[in-house]
């Protein structure tokens, strides 16, 4: 589940900008990396989105939609219920943090170090 704003909100204020003139240097970076962003969204979210869905599935032994498992998982884990220190979770962990990376921040150094295998 990808963090607010959404690909419509990127697009929509990135349209609202190059409307109203954005003016060139930094403002032209920060509305094409808004478009960056929505455009890999748009690609690769609903992919990423379903791998999440299943991971959080198979680790609460339920179905349901992505939101509502993400609700079940933080309730699991401040109950006590779910540990950190399962290997499983922590793996989900990991696994969303990347694939939020590869949406939001693909040329972070750390991201790029994880994808290319550590080197």
């Amino acid at each position: 589940m990808f963090d607010r704003p959404g690909a419509f909100e990127l697009l929509a204020e990135a349209r609202a900008a190059l409307d109203a003139g954005v003016a060139t240097g930094f403002p032209q970076k920060v509305v094409a990396n808004a478009l960056g962003i929505a455009q890999r969204e748009l690609a690769l979210g609903p992919y990423i989105n379903e791998q999440e869905r299943e991971r959080l599935a198979g680790l609460l032994g339920r179905e349901g939609d992505l939101a509502a498992l993400n609700r079940q998982l933080a309730d699991a884990i401040r109950d006590s219920a779910a540990s950190p220190d399962t290997p499983a979770l922590l793996d989900h962990l990991i696994r969303t943090t990347v694939d939020k990376l590869q949406i939001d921040q693909p040329a972070y150094p750390a991201f790029r170090v994880w994808k290319d295998g550590g080197s």
